[in-house]
């Protein structure tokens, strides 16, 4: 028996009515949905780490939730596990065209993929007519989503021309942003302050930088630096929430002069 196989069959009998796990029983599509962001973010997070080893533990927690909701779907009469190959198998052939089907080879990654937009915007047209943001998940985290807003803007041509103009619309954000902080007016602040994230992914996106990873290293930044803070101040006999916000700067240059 295959592994695939016998991880189906796994998933099969932790979900059977009589025999199997109460807690796997019970599950649905709905209950597993968050899972499966946050089963992702994991893998995430290992590629970031370059823990390889969590990472291949990570990856197998993903396709967990794939056999778990193909099982339920199953059961459900909607689908199963095989039909979810096949159809991935058959899209991934009908948008390489230059692979399967004697197309002409593209130069770069990226006239690929304008290509795979071309023919993903062709299947689309086969369906139901959506407007442009019709088919991104209300659910996505905010940043991926602001990023797929702004992709599907620009390729309707409504996009800024160089990173340049972009950054000078950050710059108009923040300065409207100071406006409203001095109003005092927390309702407008929070829509600048949206209107100034929303201009950095885009920013990010300009700069071919992904803004979640952005964050996330800057996240990780910051724990390092203020874990090596904590111990520098312990080295010194001090207490951190004694210490006045000026020598916690002093401490704070310290540890950045060190990287």
């Amino acid at each position: 028996m295959s592994s695939i196989k016998a991880l189906l069959e796994t998933m099969r009998i932790l979900r059977d009515k009589d025999n199997g796990c109460p807690w796997d029983i019970e599950q649905t599509l709905e209950s597993l949905s968050p899972c499966v962001v946050e089963e992702a973010y994991e893998v995430s997070d290992a590629i970031a780490r370059k823990d390889f080893e969590n990472l291949k533990e990570e990856l197998g927690d993903v396709l967990l939730q794939v056999i778990f909701q193909a099982e339920i779907a199953n059961e459900l009469n909607l689908f199963n596990f095989n039909e979810i190959a096949d159809s991935l198998n058959k899209k991934l052939i009908r948008r390489h065209p230059h692979v399967f089907d004697g197309a002409s080879k593209p130069l770069s990654a990226e006239e690929q993929t304008k290509t795979w937009d071309k023919i993903k915007a062709q299947e689309r047209s086969n369906k139901n007519k959506q407007n442009t943001f019709s088919n991104i998940p209300s659910s996505l985290p905010p940043i991926l989503k602001a990023k797929k807003i702004q992709k599907k803007a620009a390729k309707k041509g409504f996009d800024w021309r160089k990173s340049i103009d972009v950054i000078e619309k950050v710059e108009e954000e923040l300065k409207e942003l100071k406006y409203e902080i001095k109003q005092n007016n927390k309702k407008n602040s929070q829509e600048e302050l949206g209107d100034l994230l929303f201009s950095l992914v885009n920013l990010s996106r300009h700069l071919q930088i992904d803004a979640s990873e952005a964050i996330n290293q800057a996240n990780h930044k910051f724990v390092k630096r203020f874990m090596l803070m904590e111990e520098e101040i312990a080295k010194n006999k001090k207490k951190i929430e004694n210490l006045s916000p000026d020598e916690l700067e002093n401490f704070w240059v310290k540890i950045k002069s060190h990287g």
